[in-house]
């Protein structure tokens, strides 16, 4: 289970680009449809608008597991300046609390800013579920243009966070402050260009940025338990803790190969294309703690109970 061939790591920019583009097309074209439509039949463009602009964000999450590769440079430089600027969220910001969410120790625990205790609070998971998703467009709004004025709004979010025992992990490592700056001013002029030229169109694109998080919030109770957080964790922890939906219906919801989620967490340098491959791999070596996290669609939905134990 600790070793598979090299091959795997490759990336292939090819699909990259692909799987990227048509997914931004597609947000651009029924955005656009969406403006000029009347409604309630404007609900169906900008419905397809938050499943694309969902689908095209998700890539900052392969972004940040292969930043440092030289061959990735250019599609990081588009998804910044393209993607990145309609959900205004420079992929740097991204980095810290999703690597912190994969670090051994911290995953689990209530130090990673990504896992909530869900399932067993009702009230925190409508919040997440309901609420998260109309406050995150603000929020990111509010951290583009703090940032764009050189201010570290992150770090004093976080700061106020963990006085009352939260924590977002929001706060932007300083080897990434002058990055995350100098794309929240690109966003910053790209979103007042857009408000003068298109007033009409920035509610609508607040609904479109709602709907794409709640796709996001829907998601994560679909990747892991969610049920108490560990007091420290290793690599045993994320294997048993990590489902796999092998259903293609889930990849509505888990674009981008997030459904084999288990795979991700054993081995999060594999590129998206290669993890359902991966995914057999593994699964086929018959190591039950693995076998045992493959579950339905629906059984994900209802929450694993005792069918996943470590």
């Amino acid at each position: 289970m600790d070793r598979i061939d090299k091959s795997y790591y490759v990336a292939d920019l090819g699909l990259y680009h692909r799987d990227f583009l048509i997914p931004l097309a597609a947000f651009l074209a029924s955005f656009a449809w969406g403006v000029t439509a009347d409604w309630p039949l404007a609900l169906l463009p900008l419905t397809i608008a938050a499943f694309a602009v969902h689908r095209a964000g998700a890539f900052v999450h392969e972004i940040t597991h292969r930043y440092r590769d030289p061959r990735m440079k250019g599609f990081i430089r588009l998804w910044n300046l393209t993607i990145g600027a309609v959900i205004q969220l420079p992929a740097p910001r991204f980095f810290k609390p999703h690597l912190v969410h994969h670090a051994r120790g911290s995953f689990g625990t209530k130090a990673d800013p990504q896992y909530l205790e869900l399932r067993h609070d009702p009230k925190l998971m409508g919040f997440v579920l309901l609420g998260a998703p109309f406050l995150m467009p603000l929020l990111n709004f509010l951290l583009m243009v703090t940032a764009s004025l050189g201010v570290d709004a992150e770090a004093r979010l976080e700061r106020a966070l963990q006085r009352h025992g939260f924590t977002m992990g929001s706060d932007v490592e300083p080897r990434h402050r002058r990055e995350v700056t100098a794309l929240s001013r690109y966003y910053l002029a790209v979103f007042v260009v857009f408000a003068a030229l298109l007033p009409q169109g920035v509610p609508l694109l607040y609904l479109v940025l709602a709907g794409g998080w709640l796709l996001v919030c829907l998601r994560i109770p679909l990747e892991h338990r969610m049920e108490r957080h560990l007091e420290r964790s290793d690599r045993h922890d994320q294997l048993v803790d990590s489902f796999t939906v092998e259903a293609p219906l889930a990849a509505l919801l888990q674009p981008l190969g997030l459904r084999f989620h288990t795979a991700h967490h054993l081995f999060p340098g594999v590129p998206y294309h290669s993890l359902r491959r991966l995914h057999y791999e593994l699964k086929a070596r018959g190591e039950p703690a693995y076998n045992r996290n493959v579950l339905s669609f629906w059984q994900a939905v209802r929450g694993p109970g005792r069918a996943v134990s470590a």
